[in-house]
């Protein structure tokens, strides 16, 4: 069975029951953000710029202009200060730099690095996604010494049928390359993405794709399918191509497969994608998992408990309205009570394990006192999908399976209508989802 449209009601019926009466999806823009006093939140940084762009990616991204870059860069460093003035004294828990190929901007990036540091209280790690084909020896000895403690590189596959086929422009020797060049300067974590269950991947390549993975320097293997956005270009490069998602058993076969062989590699699950190698104590590699995020950069989002807000996605507007005001909100969406318990839940499935009880920028919630959430895990334990464990649940290894898949029906679906929109508009007056 393929998922697609016509689940949409279904899927809006879901989302309505669990949210509660009254639960507007709606993002509306504002003539004024008022900025929500945080204490505590991590600080992401979009750069939208590549060297070549892939046509399955959904992300903001534009080709690599050397003189938008530059001003990009004062923006996004200006964009900085203005935070950091409205959050005086907030502790930045951790810096994840993504994009786009955050490295294309060279020593700029380092300079990103260092104003962010000047302006906010660091005290957790500093992370940065990089691309086979722009990382080099230099760049990765340049990024250890700006202080960067993890990096993701986005390999996708080491075949290169594989590699041709979803638009990636490097040979599998070139991500090797590169993860050895990571490997000898000694990053905190090394997280390697992995594509499976593409276009007319066999179980072959699939194993053969994770066995050249585990033989690299890679701490922590996140694979995850081809995310299907029907309504963006990537739907668009679909149809052209021929381009589509394996039928939902073949997802499935391929899930359990690369789960089983990974654990047998001695890797351990530290997500509902990612795998890292034992021991357990090593350092554990998440680009999305914040408990709340401040975002700087086009498209960035910041979720701050009570509220979600994006920036404009278009690069050239969105310098502009730093340089009037300091910030470029686009979008923003007030969150309920019952709606933020719900986003923290659903994340703590994403990692795998719902504690019975959370305390979190002044949120506190059991789940067996939430309307809905105890059965809602006794479901899950009826359909083995969830189990009791010491202070919670943790997700079995057939949950995983369809956590991601309801990830991709509630979650993604609703991004691809919301980025659709405010990739076409830099300032839409609304955005219901």
């Amino acid at each position: 069975m393929r998922f697609g449209p016509a689940l949409e009601p279904a899927v809006r019926a879901a989302r309505a029951a669990l949210a509660g009466p009254g639960a507007d999806f709606c993002f509306r823009r504002s003539a004024k953000v008022r900025v929500p006093a945080v204490e505590r939140t991590g600080l992401y940084i979009h750069v939208p710029f590549c060297r070549s762009l892939c046509p399955y990616c959904p992300y903001t991204r534009i080709p690599y202009d050397e003189a938008l870059a530059a001003d990009f860069v004062e923006a996004v460093i200006a964009e900085a200060g203005f935070y950091a003035r409205a959050l005086p004294g907030v502790e930045i828990t951790s810096v994840y730099v993504g994009g786009g190929t955050p490295t294309v901007l060279g020593p700029e990036l380092e300079r990103i690095l260092a104003e962010v540091g000047a302006r906010f209280r660091v005290t957790g790690p500093v992370c940065v996604e990089t691309h086979p084909a722009d990382l080099t020896r230099e760049k990765a000895r340049r990024l250890r010494a700006a202080g960067v403690e993890a990096v993701s590189l986005g390999v996708e596959s080491f075949s290169p049928r594989l590699l041709g086929l979803i638009g990636r422009r490097y040979h599998p020797d070139d991500a090797r390359q590169a993860l050895a060049w990571l490997g000898e300067e000694g990053f905190g974590s090394i997280n390697l993405d992995l594509m499976f269950a593409l276009p007319t991947e066999t179980m072959a390549e699939l194993e053969a794709d994770l066995a050249a993975a585990v033989a690299t320097c890679a701490g922590q293997i996140t694979a995850y399918p081809l995310f299907t956005f029907p309504y963006t270009s990537v739907g668009r490069y679909r149809g052209l191509r021929g381009v589509e998602a394996p039928w939902l058993a073949t997802r499935r076969r391929m899930y359990r497969f690369l789960y089983g062989f990974l654990e047998d590699q001695g890797f351990s699950r530290a997500s509902v994608w990612s795998f890292k190698r034992s021991p357990p104590e090593a350092v554990r590699f998440s680009s999305v998992t914040r408990e709340r995020y401040l975002g700087l950069g086009p498209g960035a989002g910041s979720y701050y408990g009570t509220l979600f807000t994006l920036n404009t996605f278009s690069v050239p507007e969105y310098v502009a309205a730093v340089r009037r005001t300091g910030q470029a909100v686009a979008l923003q969406m007030p969150f309920s009570r019952r709606l933020s318990v719900l986003y923290d839940l659903y994340w703590r499935f994403y990692e795998g394990f719902v504690p019975e009880r959370r305390d979190i920028g002044g949120l506190a919630y059991e789940v067996e006192a939430e309307p809905g959430l105890g059965a809602l895990m006794r479901l899950g334990e009826a359909a083995r999908m969830v189990r009791r464990a010491p202070g919670g649940h943790e997700l079995t290894r057939r949950g995983a399976f369809w956590v991601h898949l309801a990830q991709n029906q509630l979650s993604l679906r609703a991004i691809d209508q919301i980025w659709t929109r405010a990739r076409a508009e830099a300032w839409p007056e609304e955005v219901r989802f």
